[in-house]
């Protein structure tokens, strides 16, 4: 059978205040259409299907329409991610039944979806976003009483609430410990797949993800997942690792470095931030008759090019070679010295498509201020000369700019 593995969908995110309804129906337009042409089985989503947790009524809109359209043709498996509210996906059953599986509560972490064909049975188990402060109490499973400061202490006070690490590893641990004993009642099948979303040890961020940082540790080791959240002593030799870990959060797509699984971050599928800009974006195409699992990687449709580019302004404006990003979503640094006049209206001009104009300040090493410091220290008027030296790019102040700083600093002197 075939799958489709996508996450980070971030409906009713904005590029620096530009609208991305567009991108979003072209890609849903686009997944619909390749579901329908390789006879994809189940498509998992694994989070981060809104951008808030609170989302528009037109992302409300779309969501509900692509999983119209999707679960019309196949099956879908959604959890929720950082950014989604759990509890608020819930408002998808009522519109959408039979092939739409949502796992957005704790309770659905024991809870697998099984999709069979006359060949072969596929289990997949779907983890919500796990935020420690929230689970930490109702994951808890004893297991790390022993050795937890935090849980010792809880042992101590009757009244405490036993509760796990506070961190990301301890809480999906605990999860996939779920999965584990649950996976171990159940018959065995062809293959079995985890969709979580999470920061995986080892994995290249960008600049669109939200921090998800909690008591310090926000990553989660691989081996967690492999391992059922076991310790290596406690792994049991009839379980085997996940044939697949589908994972969202991070938009870069990116395969992981695991021992027994095959896995990837998806990515998210449209462009979320110019550090991405030089990054194709798709989705992951499964189809477990092949032997290696091995994911292969389906270009999704750029609705609008987003670049990056840094020159001088008069090579910006003049130079035929951005000829061909005249119509990209921009970010532009102009590297001149001084603030070229008209610097943004004029590259606004020639890229009208513009989303970030910045001038780049050569910085002045610390040691160089530190130094300035200690010499003017005790001449006011010095140090306000050098600070406008720095601020120029070094450039002196003429006889007249030195007399009024004079000027300034006895006039408030003989005020003070």
């Amino acid at each position: 059978m075939k799958l489709i593995h996508t996450s980070d969908w971030h409906v009713g995110r904005t590029l620096y205040g530009e609208d991305l309804s567009a991108a979003h129906r072209q890609f849903f337009s686009f997944l619909t259409q390749l579901v329908r042409d390789e006879h994809v089985q189940a498509v998992m989503v694994s989070g981060d299907i809104f951008d808030r947790a609170i989302p528009s009524l037109e992302s409300l809109e779309i969501v509900s329409q692509a999983l119209t359209e999707l679960t019309a043709l196949t099956a879908v498996i959604l959890t929720p991610g950082n950014h989604d509210s759990a509890e608020r996906l819930g408002f998808l059953s009522p519109y959408v039944r039979g092939n739409l599986h949502l796992r957005t509560s704790i309770a659905d972490i024991s809870s697998p979806v099984e999709i069979s064909t006359p060949s072969e049975t596929l289990r997949i188990w779907g983890l919500p976003y796990l935020n420690p402060d929230m689970v930490r109490t109702s994951l808890y499973d004893g297991l790390f009483s022993a050795n937890n400061p935090e849980s010792r202490a809880n042992i101590e006070d009757g009244d405490a609430p036993m509760q796990l690490p506070r961190s990301h590893e301890a809480v999906v641990a605990a999860a996939m410990r779920r999965v584990g004993k649950a996976q171990h009642r159940l018959r065995p099948v062809d293959r079995t797949m985890v969709m979580a979303h999470a920061f995986a040890v080892g994995g290249t961020a960008s600049d669109s993800e939200r921090d998800i940082t909690v008591g310090t540790v926000q990553s989660v080791p691989l081996r967690v997942f492999e391992s059922y959240g076991k310790p290596d002593s406690e792994l049991s030799s009839d379980l085997s690792a996940p044939d697949y870990l589908a994972l969202g959060h991070l938009h870069v797509p990116q395969k992981l470095h695991t021992q027994h699984s095959v896995g990837r971050y998806s990515g998210s599928p449209i462009t979320f931030s110019f550090s991405e800009c030089h990054t194709p974006k798709s989705v992951v195409l499964l189809e477990t008759r092949d032997p290696n699992l091995d994911p292969q990687l389906i270009p999704t449709p750029v609705y609008r090019p987003v670049g990056r580019i840094k020159d001088s302004f008069a090579n910006l404006i003049s130079n035929p070679k951005y000829e061909e990003y005249t119509q990209y979503w921009l970010e532009i640094t102009v590297t001149d010295p001084q603030r070229p006049n008209f610097m943004v209206s004029k590259l606004k001009q020639r890229f009208p498509k513009a989303l970030a104009i910045l001038h780049e300040v050569t910085s002045i090493s610390w040691e160089n201020q530190r130094q300035a410091l200690r010499t003017n220290r005790c001449r006011p008027q010095a140090l306000a000369k050098d600070f406008f030296r720095q601020a120029r790019q070094g450039k002196e102040l003429n006889e007249e700019e030195n007399r009024l700083i004079e000027q300034v600093y006895e006039q408030v002197r003989g005020e003070s």
